[in-house]
């Protein structure tokens, strides 16, 4: 529930690394790997191997959230991906508070884990759900406001990210300290448009752009200079030639100095 070259982050951190070995040895609980492993690709069977290792000693976390989707985050070979930009080292997706961040399997098995690695002590006390081709996706609503780290146990040390939970109230605490999407596209679903709204904390360029479910852009909604401070937006559900866009799942990517997220929004025709 977006950023290399604008997303803000609250913060870094470095995970233990791990490294994938022919043979698995038991899984450690969640507060006991070991770490300084170095990293090296896991093959799709060791992959599995090794989640599969791990659920056979540890229940899921966390209740699956039955709410549309306010962020997407998938998970591919070694990356978690909010921001529709793979070489984003960690990405960080922001909402709001009683908001839902889905993460969507593409490839891999991996597991969807609060903390900032095994070593936390508070890893998988939220949530901690498997990722793949069988369990396709982890939705999660966010009750309030914070940081939540999260990480992939089969993969830690490659994949991590961050939740930023707001509160909508007081939301700006100064003079345009906002920066972001302040309101998500609504109606969503929808059967024409979907408007949003948005806040810049310094002037600068804005842009938003659409993307198909297959990563093509159909649309540019919004590409202008704009002074610091609130503003709205809108797409009309239409393509850059005009053609109304089929049913489907889109993204609307938000580019704003020092920000960048999507939104998905679902038309139904």
């Amino acid at each position: 529930m977006t950023h290399r070259d604008a997303i803000p982050t609250v913060g870094r951190f470095v995970n233990p690394l791990f490294v994938a070995v022919a043979v698995l040895a038991p899984w450690p609980a969640v507060s006991r790997a070991q770490p300084g492993h170095a990293h090296m690709p896991m093959t799709e069977a060791a992959m599995k191997a090794r989640a599969d290792a791990y659920w056979a000693s540890h229940k899921p976390v966390g209740t699956q959230s039955k709410h549309t989707a306010d962020a997407i985050i998938t998970a591919r070979d070694f990356v978690f991906d909010a921001d529709g930009n793979l070489a984003t080292a960690v990405d960080t997706a922001t909402i709001f508070v009683g908001e839902t961040v889905e993460w969507e399997w593409v490839n891999g098995s991996h597991t969807v884990t609060n903390g900032t690695g095994s070593s936390d002590p508070n890893a998988g006390t939220i949530f901690n759900q498997p990722l793949d081709n069988t369990h396709t996706i982890v939705s999660f609503t966010f009750n309030a406001a914070g940081l939540y780290p999260y990480f992939c146990i089969v993969h830690e040390g490659l994949m991590s990210g961050f939740v930023r939970v707001q509160s909508p109230v007081g939301v700006v605490s100064g003079p345009f300290a906002t920066v972001g999407f302040t309101r998500n596209p609504y109606p969503n679903p929808t059967r024409g448009g979907a408007s949003f709204s948005y806040s810049l904390s310094r002037a600068g360029r804005a842009r938003a752009e659409v993307f198909d479910a297959g990563g093509r852009m159909i649309a540019v909604p919004l590409d202008l200079d704009l002074g610091a401070g609130p503003h709205d937006g809108a797409w009309d559900g239409r393509r850059r030639d005009g053609r109304p866009a089929g049913p489907g799942v889109y993204y609307l990517r938000l580019r704003l100095p020092g920000y960048l997220e999507s939104r998905r929004i679902i038309l139904a025709r």
